[in-house]
């Protein structure tokens, strides 16, 4: 049995089976990816009946993975329509999940120049302006016949259609998720540097969908100017402070950073390479450029269909950018904590259904991680239920106490301790490893309360 936080019947909420035995078992299934998300689905399944009978359904032919993904993207999106947000985020990101030099996977390609094995992993998730994830609202995945493309020269590449090349898939899942959300849900799609090409710009303002992307070329603009330049010529609009993510990599800590922000219309022209005709001949945008206040440090280019009226309209775009970090930490969790890369399944074509079953199990791990810091004195029922509560707090503690009321907040903390947290005074909440960590241990728990005397 699993915490009260995964309910499938609301992530599948309308997934169809041809039996309801299928379904039964489809549901044991992902109890028993959430309970143990970092093992494999023989030791994850608990006992060799399961594991076999596990192994069965994903080989079974009545069972269409075809229905899942839009399954699970109108689960996000009953989620968001609850959501007391400004903004929905269309976070898109791409990973890259290699699987070595396992060859024997079944039409299995590669994701890298190299001969390692794998898959490109494209997402877009839902993450409110507070910066909670509801959920996934589309995921594609693509892996290379070769390993580099040597059909033509750079010139003769950058001239191709946008169609045949890989980056296609940012204009393509932003068309998804342009059908499945409603009209009425304000959206904003979010992109980090991959996002920056002109194709993408055209098609956002074809559907009418805002976009804020950071950008990484400096485009020339209407003035004959070099768009990079001109932010940082202009003169300081003002100075905010941003939350920002730990950073694994470089070994920095969550803080807060003060930073000055510059803006400006701007009015961007489609390249002269670009020979298609449904592309806008030029677009008026919003240029904003962040950076850390008084030293070299951080520094963001953004660019926005989102007219900016003023000051406050700037410092929410930069919040907005600064909640990107969360498909970052979507993909630490699908690696790191689900260890997709590990997964020992010979078909390209099961790799990546898991691959969508565990992201909507990492984007649970998230959700519960930001709702802990975000939403503090919320109830802890929001996420277990009483009987689950109990056994954690008691646990944590090690006490036999049980106190009347418990937040949210204590509720992740104690969820930390049996996850390796240290708790010390110091120490702030749990993160995402610790969370998960905990997880498991939390369900191993509930999984024998029957047998405890």
């Amino acid at each position: 049995m699993t915490a009260n936080y995964t309910n499938w019947e609301t992530e599948f909420v309308d997934a169809k089976f041809v039996d309801q035995r299928l379904k039964t078992r489809f549901f044991k299934i992902m109890d028993a990816f959430a309970a143990a998300p970092d093992k494999s689905t023989w030791a994850a399944a608990g006992s060799r009946s399961s594991a076999k009978a596990a192994y069965r359904f994903f080989s079974n032919t009545d069972v269409s993975r075809d229905e899942f993904p839009d399954s699970v993207s109108r689960a996000t999106v009953e989620k968001m329509k609850h959501a007391d947000t400004g903004w929905i985020l269309a976070v898109q990101d791409t990973t890259s999940v290699g699987f070595g030099n396992r060859k024997a996977i079944k039409e299995m390609g590669y994701h890298c120049s190299t001969e390692q094995r794998g898959m490109l992993v494209h997402s877009s998730i839902a993450v409110t302006d507070q910066g909670i994830p509801p959920g996934l609202l589309y995921q594609e995945t693509h892996t290379r016949d070769t390993r580099r493309d040597e059909s033509g020269t750079k010139d003769e590449k950058r001239s191709r259609p946008i169609e045949e090349k890989e980056s296609y898939r940012w204009i393509h899942t932003l068309n998804e998720t342009h059908q499945r959300i409603p009209e009425n849900i304000p959206v904003l799609t979010v992109c980090d540097r991959e996002g920056d090409f002109y194709e993408f710009f055209s098609e956002a303002a074809g559907l009418e969908e805002n976009f804020l992307v950071r950008i990484v070329q400096n485009r020339m603009v209407d003035d004959g100017k070099k768009i990079f330049n001109e932010l940082r010529q202009s003169p300081v609009a003002g100075s905010m402070v941003v939350r920002m993510g730990r950073n694994p990599k470089g070994h920095i800590p969550s803080r807060n950073v003060k930073m000055d922000y510059h803006y400006k219309e701007v009015v961007v022209h489609c390249p002269k390479r670009r020979k298609e005709k449904h592309l806008r001949e030029k677009l008026v945008l919003t240029a904003i450029y962040v950076h850390e206040s008084g030293k070299k440090g951080i520094e963001w280019f953004l660019l926005t269909t989102v007219t900016v009226k003023n000051e406050k309209d700037i410092q929410k775009l930069v919040q907005c950018y600064a909640h990107r970090w969360k498909i970052e930490r979507f993909h630490f969790i699908l690696k790191s904590g689900c260890k997709i890369e590990k997964n020992q399944a010979r078909e390209y074509e099961r790799l990546k259904f898991l691959t969508l079953l565990y992201s909507v199990i990492a984007l649970q791990i998230l959700n519960l991680t930001c709702l802990g810091k975000i939403c503090p004195e919320i109830s802890s029922e929001i996420v277990f239920d009483k009987e689950e509560w109990k056994i954690l707090c008691c646990c944590a503690g090690k006490t036999k106490e049980i106190p009347e009321t418990y937040t949210l907040k204590e509720a992740i903390y104690d969820l930390g301790i049996p996850g390796g947290m240290k708790g010390a005074p110091s120490d702030g909440m749990p993160g995402a490893r610790s969370i998960w960590q905990g997880l498991e241990v939390l369900c191993s728990l509930l999984a024998y309360r029957n047998y405890m005397l």
